[in-house]
């Protein structure tokens, strides 16, 4: 799949989530139906009522901890996507997508639940008036038409209210989450008044009495993901925050704060009172199975025997509230988690198309088309969905924290480890609290909820196979611990599976043994005849018969399983093998191109700089002539620009080249970033001042000198002045600064600002100025590549620093970089300027110029005469090695030395020359002055015993400051 986030529709995610709307979407989504059924069927009997206050106070503290977490990555990942997307960026993409599958079925299931809770909890209030018209049994659940309408209602409403409403489905899901939150407080407020808070009588519930207060917390502890699964939710929204991201965490805290409020509220309330026949809660608890009406539900039962039917209205009001907005938040954090998806090619194109509202509206009707079926499934077939949530939810925590960890570990941040330590431990400690049944919990999953489990498992691998065979950008099958850990899960829970359907059989068969046995005893009393007992014999065999069938029939299925298992995994595995296989064949050849490439970028450059080096020289030449007319002088500068817009294009062109080749290097010297500043300001002063410009260049500098590649600073500092200058309009603005923040352990952190007044860019092309060869539309009347940034950000990184811009049309832009160098002690000297260097007689001092082009020797010749050097020629280097070793010592003062040459080239020919016996003659000063201009050409002239580099085409001040410096000449010699 290619990657179609650049050709999503509509305007992408628009930034309308307040503070409040992002609060409404992570309660909403973590407090749904659960919290007033689940009181009075699980919380109460486990732990009782302060137990369970107890319990969610300690689970809610967990939350926190895991929003720490959330917090940190949003901050630093502020994309949509969640875990999914920080999976994906720290620990890769195999990694990202095992993470989100099981999220995903997390916050569907969540979708499905809330939509049947409302028939579910209408059953007990309302009693038969919806049980009417046609009706099937589905898993012993009786599905009534009605019924499963009015939850499809439900669905619909919450669906179209996501699709349709844009920035109002947030507001709308904050209103009903403060109905939701004060209406709990308002029906507990009510109640309590009158009854009072229910008493600490933690030993009268069953478990407490079982295991003890400890064991029965820590359980109430390990349904944390289940009850506040969807705290998180809003890290899906994190591109549609309109107040900053640091804000997150109290969100987080308030989101979770309410709803450990809300069911310690709901809890006390059930516990609170019971009918006349029960002396306490917990008796009324423990005979809840027999309850019909309201009293089937506690929570509902405080209120109607106190409030009356009034009360009871309010807290129906308060559960529909609830269950909206489950489906509504759930829903949105499931479309963006699809976007995000989608974004990455891991879901059709179509799911990251945004309608002009910024809703992810296939992604949203994608979730209501799969939803609308569900009421028709009976809840008891989608209790076995819903079980495996918090398998799924801590999954989720655990790889968010893994996360955290790397990248607090790499910035240092201890508190942010040490959060995401604690996260890691506690989430893998509660996936498998749930994974293991029967060891340390209180319940298990239904035997049903591990066979879906493992389905979604190897759905999983069926889905990722096709999503790796499509994935031309090879981000996926990086990773075999993931789909080994995968294919472990699903063997253990095949196991798990196995056994407990194994045991549901047979206590099926001993009940109907045990009913037998009775019955026989009562028609026919102790003492059985023969024939008795052959009956009885040939009812146990029966009975025998079917455990056995059923194991068969299990044990088939289980291998079934795990054959389909292995045959996915092992066609993974092959794919991945034979793409090793391509891959390790691409690497040769792209290795042996990669030499052809950097021999023919070498011979490129030297051959386009040659005739460069004529066109720019003569020019150069040209202007400084005492009769030339003005008008000729105006022609020669236009040539002059051209030709340097022209070299410039060509290094663009070949920069990028050795940059995608991964051949750049930096060459780390001492380097004065005053002096670099003050040569930016001279170079682009007249420029700006020929635009009506103002133009400011500033720093604050502690240490001005550093260790760095002076020379690609320079690039990365002149690229963004230069684009400044390009981009801004007459009697605009350009200003530079170069700041020191800071200095820890020698070394400095910088930051470079370069803003403008111009025209700006739009937001799309925000997000693409740094890919090469690419443009802004509105800008196609300037001249340039598109490869200036590129390269720039390039640099940047090679220097392991950042670059980030923020522009807006029509009001300029502004770059930002920020790098770190050692620093060293500086040295004061005199420097020679460039005006300095101009003015220096160079009478008296004897040039060897070697080079084999008559044009470019007729050119420097030219130039170093004009300064008064005396200039003889050599034709190559072993001409230039006879002439050195047949003149006198010290005839030559200084050697420029051409590289491609015929006979013997300059590398030869220096080698040769420092091994020459006389040192007046072997010492002599050589420089390389060549079109070879790499990296590694300077260093290859260094190695071959010569003084420096000159690039051509010639810099004139650059070549006489280089032949001040190697003739010890100083400011003022005449």
């Amino acid at each position: 799949m290619g990657d179609p986030a650049g050709s999503a529709q509509g305007s992408g995610l628009q930034k309308t989530l307040s503070t409040r709307g992002a609060w409404g979407l992570a309660f909403g989504s973590a407090v749904g139906w659960g919290a007033f059924v689940m009181p009075g069927s699980t919380f109460l009997p486990i732990a009782g009522p302060w137990g369970t206050v107890l319990g969610m106070l300690i689970g809610g503290a967990l939350m926190l901890v895991l929003g720490v977490n959330y917090h940190y990555l949003m901050n630093r990942y502020p994309d949509c996507g969640g875990t999914y997307t920080y999976a994906k960026k720290e620990l890769g993409y195999d990694r990202g997508f095992i993470s989100t599958w099981f999220l995903a079925l997390v916050y569907i299931a969540i979708i499905w639940a809330n939509a049947t809770a409302i028939p579910l909890v209408l059953r007990n209030l309302l009693k038969d008036v919806l049980m009417t018209g046609p009706h099937y049994t589905v898993a012993g659940f009786d599905v009534y038409f009605s019924e499963a309408a009015l939850a499809l209602s439900a669905v619909l409403l919450s669906g179209l209210i996501c699709m349709f409403c844009g920035k109002w489905a947030a507001r709308i899901q904050t209103v009903l989450a403060l109905a939701l939150i004060c209406g709990i407080v308002l029906c507990a407020a009510l109640v309590f008044a009158k009854n009072g808070i229910p008493a600490w009588d933690l030993e009268s519930a069953p478990a407490v009495r079982e295991s003890g207060l400890f064991a029965a917390v820590f359980h109430i502890v390990a349904l944390a993901p289940w009850a506040f699964v969807g705290f998180e939710s809003i890290s899906h929204s994190a591109e549609e925050f309109r107040f900053p991201i640091k804000k997150s965490f109290s969100v987080l805290c308030a989101a979770v704060l309410t709803a450990v409020a809300a069911y310690s509220l709901l809890t006390l309330l059930a516990a609170s009172t019971q009918p006349p026949a029960y002396g306490d809660w917990s008796s009324y608890i423990a005979d809840l199975d027999s309850q019909t009406g309201s009293a089937a539900l506690p929570t509902f039962y405080a209120i109607e025997s106190v409030l009356g039917r009034p009360g009871l209205t309010v807290l129906g009001l308060t559960l529909l509230a609830g269950v909206l907005t489950g489906l509504v938040g759930n829903t949105i954090a499931a479309s963006r988690l699809f976007y995000s998806m989608a974004r990455d090619g891991l879901l059709p194109e179509r799911f990251a198309r945004t309608d002009r509202n910024g809703t992810p509206r296939t992604a949203v009707l994608f979730i209501l088309l799969i939803s609308m079926p569900i009421p028709f499934i009976g809840r008891t077939a989608i209790s076995w969905i819903v079980d495996v949530n918090s398998i799924g939810a801590t999954i989720a925590y655990t790889y968010t924290c893994v996360v955290a960890m790397k990248v607090a570990r790499r910035d240092g941040r201890l508190s942010v480890l040490l959060t995401g330590s604690v996260g890691a431990v506690v989430s893998l400690l509660l996936t498998l609290y749930f994974l293991i049944p029967n060891f340390w919990t209180v319940s298990k999953l239904a035997t049903e909820s591990y066979l879906i489990l493992i389905l979604w498992g190897i759905f999983g691998i069926l889905f990722f196979r096709y999503v790796f065979s499509k994935d031309e950008k090879r981000r996926f099958g990086q990773s075999t611990a993931v789909w080994i850990s995968l294919l472990f899960l699903i063997f253990c829970r095949s196991l798990l599976w196995f056994r407990e359907a194994t045991e549901d059989t047979t206590s099926q068969v001993l009940e109907e043994l045990s009913r037998y046995s009775g019955q026989v005893m009562t028609d026919h009393g102790v003492a059985l005849d023969a024939k008795e007992r052959q009956e009885s014999a040939q009812f146990l065999d029966q009975q025998i018969e079917e455990v056995n069938r059923s194991l068969k029939k299990n044990s088939m299925l289980q291998m079934l399983i795990i054959l389909v298992t292995l045959f996915l995994m092992f066609s993974v595995y092959s794919l991945m093998g034979k793409r090793e296989q391509e891959m390790a064949e691409k690497k040769r050849e792209a290795e042996a191109n990669s030499l052809a490439k950097s021999r023919f970028l070498s011979n490129m450059s030297h051959d386009l700089r040659t005739p460069m080096n004529a066109i720019i020289g003569y020019t150069e030449l040209a202007k400084g002539l005492e009769d030339m007319p003005e008008k000729g002088t105006e022609y020669l500068e236009k040539v002059e620009n051209a030709g340097k817009h022209l070299l410039s294009l060509i290094n663009d062109v070949l920069d990028l080249s050795r940059i995608e080749n991964g051949r750049m290097e930096l060459e780390i010297v001492p380097t004065d970033l005053g002096r670099v500043l003050e040569e930016t300001k001279d170079l682009f002063h007249p420029q700006m001042e020929m635009k009506q410009i103002r133009f400011t260049v500033e720093s604050d500098l502690k240490h001005r000198t550093v260790l760095c590649d002076a020379n690609r600073f320079k690039r990365v500092i002149f690229n963004l002045v230069s684009n400044a200058l390009k981009f801004t309009p007459e009697e605009g603005s350009v200003s530079v600064s170069l700041t020191q923040t800071r200095e820890t352990e020698g070394a400095g952190n910088y930051v470079l600002r370069v803003s403008d007044s111009g025209i700006g860019m739009s937001p799309e092309f925000v997000h693409t100025i740094f890919d090469a060869y690419t443009r802004d539309r509105n800008a196609s009347q300037i001249q340039g590549t598109g490869l200036g940034m590129a390269i720039t950000k390039s640099i940047v990184d090679l220097m392991e620093g950042t670059i980030q811009v923020q522009s807006v049309q029509g009001k300029g832009t502004e770059f930002v970089v920020d790098l770190t160098f050692p620093v060293v002690e500086e040295e004061t000297e005199e420097v020679l300027t460039d005006e300095d260097v101009k003015h220096i007689d160079f009478s008296g001092f004897r040039v060897l110029l070697v080079e084999d082009q008559i044009v470019n020797r007729e050119l420097a010749t030219l130039i170093l005469e004009q300064h008064g050097f005396a200039v003889e020629h050599a034709e190559n280097g072993q001409e230039a090695l006879y002439r050195v070793t047949e003149s006198a010592p010290g005839t030559f003062d200084v050697i420029l030395m051409d590289i491609q040459m015929p006979v013997m080239n300059g590398y030869e020919a220096a080698r040769a020359i420092r091994k020459l016996q006389d040192p007046a003659r072997a010492q002599v000063p050589i420089f390389a002055m060549t079109a070879n201009s790499f990296a590694e050409d300077i260093q290859s002239a260094e190695e071959a015993g010569m003084n420096g580099h000159i690039a051509k085409p010639i810099d004139i001040d650059d070549l006489l400051r280089v032949l001040t410096g190697a003739l010890h000449m100083e400011k003022g010699h005449r």
